[in-house]
């Protein structure tokens, strides 16, 4: 069965767009789920949507990967180790 299609409305579109102006404004740090929802006043769901929509954005822009760690949270990064590490592991 195929995967049920990701929320890309002009609504998801906002919400991708604050979390990156808050991931911009953290990095080279990274925001776990409930930091990001206190720094964009959005609920996990609207979150998800919002990082679904982001990473679409991402991928076809070519722009620095969204990785998350446990340690860490999202972030942008374009270090190829950390980038290797996330790969692998």
């Amino acid at each position: 069965m195929p995967r049920r299609s990701r929320c890309k409305g002009d609504t998801a579109r906002e919400y991708a767009e604050a979390l990156w102006r808050v991931l911009l404004s953290a990095r080279p740090a990274g925001l776990h789920m409930p930091q990001l929802m206190r720094a964009t006043e959005l609920t996990r769901s609207q979150v998800r949507s919002g990082l679904a929509m982001l990473r679409d954005t991402i991928a076809q822009n070519g722009w620095p990967p969204l990785i998350y760690t446990r340690a860490d949270g999202y972030q942008f990064t374009a270090d190829g180790d950390i980038l290797q590490a996330y790969e692998v592991g």
